[in-house]
């Protein structure tokens, strides 16, 4: 190992003397190194020149191999640092969870724990903890996960909403069949996180037949459709631990109280081998109390 370092050295400066002063070796030792090497190989790795040095082919081929292999240790050795240094937990959820519930409170968890440092990984797509992908993570589901320790956060409440100008605007929006002729904003691509409630579940459940009249606006993202709802664009579905706090403070009003829960809730988890783990435990029973 020391022969490749000092090689290294060497390859990178082309040059025995500078290569010496910089692992404080004479050219000399440097220099018996290298013909060591060589000889241990079975082929030269410098062209000697008069005042020069250059790598033969093989001595390219080994110099890219060697710096290959000291960068990678050297990024394990960094990784290794930092996980001793400042301990992480990777929180996976939506997108909206992310966005709306979970960011407004991160700012009371690093209070609590200031030696932790928390990645959170915003998605719609489906999380496997099982396969490390992340060592926490907000569910949907029915509470039933294979490998996966799981704590219920809340039930599923959706209901629809819109901007207090466009509910002024459409005084006729008093049920749910009214709904039929107002523009509904809809989430495409969402991902399985919503589970299948969208607006013809939605009337359908509230018993509303027929189709919309009026074209409806789809976008896919669901920041994206509360911000055209705030913006009077139209009527969105409101999933509740995201929009009673919005209702709270009138930037969203409800027209009617007629409010879809459906059998599934929202649950936070870890796999089986992590969720024991004092940070995790901590992190896990910090989200329970933000619910309560």
């Amino acid at each position: 190992m020391s022969q490749l370092h000092t090689f290294e050295a060497v390859s990178r400066r082309l040059s025995f003397t500078s290569a010496a002063d910089e692992l404080c070796l004479t050219q000399s030792a440097v220099s018996r190194q290298i013909i060591s090497l060589e000889t241990a190989l079975g082929w030269k790795l410098f062209t000697r020149k008069h005042r020069a040095i250059e790598l033969t082919p093989e001595g390219r081929q080994l110099y890219d191999a060697v710096t290959r292999g000291l960068d990678e240790i050297g990024r394990c050795v960094s990784e290794l640092r930092a996980a001793v240094e400042m301990p992480q937990i990777t929180v996976a959820a939506s997108v909206a969870f992310s966005y709306y519930w979970l960011m407004p409170r991160l700012e009371r968890f690093s209070e609590r724990r200031p030696e932790i440092d928390l990645r959170v990984l915003a998605t719609d797509q489906k999380v496997d903890l099982t396969r490390q992908d992340a060592d926490v993570a907000v569910l949907y589901g029915d509470g039933n996960w294979d490998g996966v320790v799981v704590r219920r956060l809340f039930a599923e409440r959706v209901y629809p909403v819109c901007s207090p100008g466009y509910l002024a605007s459409h005084p006729e929006l008093q049920r749910p069949r009214d709904l039929l002729d107002q523009t509904l904003l809809h989430l495409d691509g969402g991902g399985n996180i919503w589970g299948d409630v969208n607006w013809q579940v939605w009337l359908a459940r509230q018993g509303v037949t027929g189709q919309p009249v009026r074209r409806g606006i789809r976008l896919n993202s669901y920041p994206m459709v509360l911000q055209a709802a705030e913006a009077g664009r139209g009527v969105a579905l409101g999933w509740s631990y995201i929009t009673d706090e919005m209702l709270e403070t009138n930037r969203l009003v409800c027209p009617f109280q007629f409010p879809l829960e459906t059998r599934f809730s929202y649950y936070v988890g870890a796999s089986v081998d992590k969720a024991a783990h004092p940070m995790i435990a901590d992190f896990i029973q910090w989200i329970l109390e933000e619910c309560g």
